[in-house]
């Protein structure tokens, strides 16, 4: 990612990029205030989108929160999402000192400080911000991303210096694209009066009027007359509306997927009830003493791996935000040939501090999986029914009624969400969705290893834990038995050797068995039950109409999958938790395009039908 080349002229920064001022040097405060942060109304809705194009030092960002949170509740909407892109990559000490030079700092300190706290690295990407009623989504890319990007704006920010200095941002493309991602009546505020730019909004809807400017002659406010209506090429992957009838959800399972989107749901205002077969918490995948947070490390632009340092760095971030989880990184070894060739090849990762045959990623570390599900769902307010086991739904009236074995029914729910992990497999059946159940066994050492660092290769260490240390895990998609084995604890101990030699006495103190669900293609499985009939019989001539337009794809109401997240659900289920509570709450899809058609139910049998099988 490119990094602002900034200097300071009469103590206002300046873009040696742009050969622009980032703002007025006298009145920037005002000026932001009088062109975009305080020249609209809000609306007393759910949520309300505000999309910039221009993030700069986040001056816009910053004032608009606190006019957001200093407006009376009943005077504004109940959720703002701010979506902001930024090509340039400013640095925390260089913002910090932007703030200060400026006189601003202590005006904004309560914001910006943790703001900066959980500043990403200087990677593309989409970084969340977790403000009272608030997200900030931070996109660091091109303004080209937003072809990939899926919300409805209320109101844009068109900034990023003027037209003549930056044209790429005012233009023809770019403005398709926002009266794309704009509603009917959405608002686009510039500080440029620019012909080609009134030339532009006018020919994709939007009406334009020239109104006076800040301290200049005349500046253009638009609205959008007519939402566009794309035609959809893969219609089988868009997002469907979700019409909640309540906001009672259910979730079926009781580990890490369900307790991170119970935690963002309850953001949100919804009443969650989540039911688990076994007697307590922790019985499955999700309840290990501890593990290691941390990254696939593949090829530069391979999508799995790039999903999965985007998981990794979002749960990161995610983790010390809501849970002040404190993490002190983790070392990957390349243990052959093809390990060490993607390690060689992503050496100029921000992510990856690699040397020989070593990775250290110092945003992951040990965690310790029981106590963070457990935290998640206390600050959720959830309801948990322990010894539910699901069986089966009754859709009616827009609500769901579930039924137990040998328990009554409970009902009333608006949605229901399906992440019941490994044992997604006895219970999910599609057409090309193959599901595997993998059986693993970490084996409980007495502290033998001095490490603060997880380590990690064929099999990992992490660091110690009171009285026991945790090692493992093995691997086994055949054997289905709850019950710890001798072998398997003896295979994790000569998986160790490469870092403690075979000489070490160890002392084993415990094991525990948990199975893991995966996918055959390795991605998460998420998003919305879509009708298989429906798609056999609508898209069944894929094979000789993918490059056509589809129709509109059909789903199960309100029914939702949240599985197979293998062996890094502590990283991947933040990523999905947002994704579903976009969908089930109509808001900004946090996710590119290219990642949602990966982790798209759907997706096996869309691949059979375009093949023509």
């Amino acid at each position: 990612m490119k990094k602002a080349n900034i200097i300071f002229k009469d103590n206002t920064p300046f873009s040696l990029d742009f050969d622009d001022f980032y703002f007025n040097s006298k009145e920037g405060l005002n000026e932001s205030k009088f062109v975009y942060t305080h020249a609209f109304k809000w609306k007393d809705e759910e949520n309300f989108v505000i999309a910039e194009s221009g993030f700069g030092i986040g001056l816009n960002f910053f004032l608009t929160l606190k006019r957001f949170l200093e407006s009376e509740v009943s005077q504004r909407p109940k959720k703002l999402f701010y979506i902001s892109i930024e090509a340039f990559y400013i640095d925390q000490k260089k913002l910090r000192e932007i703030y200060k030079r400026l006189g601003f700092y202590e005006e904004f300190k309560e914001f910006l400080e943790p703001f900066l706290e959980f500043y990403p690295k200087a990677k593309k990407g989409i970084y969340r911000f977790y403000f009272k009623d608030c997200f900030l989504d931070l996109v660091f890319d091109d303004i080209s991303i937003l072809k990939e990007l899926d919300f409805k704006a209320d109101v844009w920010y068109l900034d990023g210096f003027s037209p003549s200095k930056n044209p790429q941002m005012f233009d023809e493309n770019l403005i398709f694209e926002l009266a794309r991602l704009s509603k009917k009546n959405t608002q686009i505020r510039t500080f440029s009066s620019a012909s080609f730019l009134q030339k532009n909004l006018k020919k994709y809807g939007f009406r334009v009027e020239k109104i006076k400017g800040f301290k200049k002659r005349e500046m253009i406010e638009a609205f959008l007359e007519k939402e566009i209506k794309l035609e959809d090429k893969e219609a089988y992957f868009s997002r469907i509306p979700s019409v909640l009838k309540t906001k009672k959800i259910a979730i079926i399972g009781a580990g890490i997927a369900a307790a991170t989107l119970a935690y963002e749901l309850s953001l949100r205002g919804f009443e969650i009830d989540v039911f688990e077969k076994n007697l307590a918490l922790g019985q499955g995948a999700s309840g290990n003493k501890s593990g290691i947070l941390s990254s696939l490390i593949l090829k530069p632009k391979v999508v799995l791996g790039e999903f999965s340092e985007l998981s990794f760095i979002e749960a990161s971030r995610f983790y010390r935000q809501i849970l002040d989880l404190k993490l002190k990184g983790v070392i990957e070894f390349a243990h052959n040939a093809l390990m060490q060739e993607r390690f060689n090849a992503q050496k100029e990762n921000v992510l990856f501090k690699i040397s020989a045959n070593e990775a250290f990623l110092e945003d992951g570390g040990a965690i310790f999986p029981y106590a963070l599900v457990e935290k998640l769902f206390e600050k959720s307010n959830v309801k948990i029914y322990f010894g539910y086991e699901f069986e089966a739904y009754d859709f009616k009236e827009e609500l769901f009624t579930l039924k137990f074995k040998n328990h009554s029914v409970k009902n009333h729910y608006a949605a229901l969400v399906y992440a019941m992990g490994a044992d997604a497999k006895d219970f999910i059946f599609y057409d090309g969705m193959k599901l595997s159940k993998i059986r693993g066994q970490v084996t409980h050492l007495k502290p033998f290893l001095d490490t603060e660092v997880p380590l990690s290769s064929k099999a990992y260490i992490c660091p110690r834990k009171g009285d026991l240390q945790v090692i493992g895990a093995s691997y086994d998609r055949f054997d289905q038995s709850w019950d710890a084995k001798d072998e398997d604890d003896r295979k994790n101990i000569e998986n160790i050797f490469e870092f403690i030699g075979k000489d070490c006495n160890l002392k084993i103190i415990g094991s525990k068995v948990g199975f893991r669900s995966y996918s055959s293609d390795r991605f998460v499985i998420a998003g919305n039950a879509y009708d298989e009939a429906f798609y056999k019989k609508e898209y069944k001539a894929l094979l000789w109409t993918k490059g056509k337009v589809q129709k509109q794809a059909k789903a199960l109401p309100n029914l939702y999958f949240n599985f197979a997240h293998g062996s890094r659900g502590f990283s991947t289920s933040v990523l999905t938790a947002r994704y579903l509570c976009a969908l089930i709450n109509n808001e900004p899809l946090f996710l590119q395009k290219k990642y949602i058609h990966a982790i798209h139910p759907a997706r096996f049998l869309i691949r059979k039908l375009k093949k023509g099988l």
